[in-house]
């Protein structure tokens, strides 16, 4: 049992390195691609925006980044229909090279409010 604890601990702190490892200019830039194609009007994030979609604020906690990479390539692919379904669905981005990372890399560094 302790074992098991000891283990998630060290998870735990790994992750918050990684995380806190980041570079700051492709969080950065992660950041500004997600207000250039306006995600808080559906999603929650920094504590504001939307309430369509599910808040970002803490999604690195929920998902985990291959999850996020791949809802990000094709939400439409990825995320399951809902009952009943919502006003609008996610959009499918026409991503340049390298802004999925960013916006992970943006994504993770926000915590649950």
């Amino acid at each position: 049992m302790l074992k098991r604890i000891l283990l998630g601990l060290t998870c735990v702190v790994a992750a918050s390195a990684i995380v806190a490892a980041a570079d700051p200019k492709l969080v950065a830039k992660g950041q500004a691609l997600t207000v250039k194609n306006k995600c808080a009007m559906c999603h929650t994030l920094e504590g504001k925006g939307g309430k369509i979609g599910k808040p970002l604020d803490g999604v690195s906690g929920r998902i985990d980044e291959a999850t996020m990479r791949k809802i990000l390539a094709d939400p439409q692919k990825e995320l399951p229909p809902q009952t009943p379904p919502p006003a609008a669905k996610m959009p499918k981005v026409a991503w340049e090279k390298g802004d999925i990372d960013a916006v992970v890399a943006y994504l993770q560094t926000l915590k649950a409010r």
